[in-house]
């Protein structure tokens, strides 16, 4: 599960859930860069109201990649056995304690019809959590992603926390 980088030290556990976003955002970063580079040469052909079009297509596409970059391919939970509490750090940005080991709450969260598990406070995790897996969906590939996720992620962050 090297997709969710998971590190675990006697003192610390730590977990990049959103790792899995670096293929989405070269995929938009290649197909911005691919846009901008042909579309100057297809003016001709496509005119000058399409062509602005591709341009304001292309932004958007490096906004939503550089959006990814920033807010959530550098995102990691801390789980700090010292401090008992869990941070999550935004590498560039900040370092936030969310809660205390024993406020922590694991639930499942259903979005448009996929799964993914989330850590909230208790009592308050319907208001505020935060999502530490991928999405999972009735396929028969995703369960088995689900399995090996709860096997080799969930599993080692229960124990983790039971632990400290």
């Amino acid at each position: 599960m090297n997709r969710y980088q998971l590190t675990l030290t006697p003192s610390q556990l730590s977990i990049k859930p959103y790792f899995g976003y670096k293929g989405k955002i070269r995929l938009f970063s290649l197909l911005a860069l691919l846009l901008f580079g042909s579309l100057p040469f297809l003016r001709a052909i496509i005119g000058y109201d399409l062509q602005c079009v591709g341009y304001v297509l292309g932004g958007c596409m490096v906004v939503y990649a550089l959006y990814d970059f920033l807010f959530h391919l550098n995102v990691t939970f801390l789980f700090d056995k010292e401090t008992a509490s869990i941070y999550k750090i935004n590498a560039p940005f900040y370092k936030k304690r969310l809660m205390g080991f024993e406020e922590m709450l694991i639930i499942n969260s259903w979005e448009c019809g996929a799964m993914h598990y989330v850590i909230g406070r208790k009592g308050k995790q319907f208001l505020k959590n935060y999502s530490i897996s991928d999405t999972f969906t009735d396929s028969k590939k995703s369960r088995e992603r689900e399995v090996a996720y709860i096997e080799e992620v969930l599993g080692p962050i229960l124990d983790f926390v039971r632990n400290a």
